[in-house]
């Protein structure tokens, strides 16, 4: 069973995520389009859900 601090901080990183990716979409979008091969989207958007995911759980305390 998930306690409700990990329900919160899973749903603070899925929000924290979104943003962050909505803020550098907005704002390197036809950049990104014409230079980037999709594997390194896929693989920059990965790591920077797990970092986000990382520090996150540090903020609400969880042991990983």
């Amino acid at each position: 069973m998930r306690t409700v601090g990990q329900r919160i901080a899973s749903l603070v990183t899925v929000i924290v995520f979104l943003w962050i990716l909505s803020i550098i979409l907005r704002r390197v979008w036809i950049v990104i389009w014409v230079q980037t091969p999709w594997w390194v989207l896929v693989l920059i958007g990965v790591i920077l859900f797990l970092a986000i995911d990382y520090l996150v759980h540090r903020a609400f305390g969880g042991k990983r």
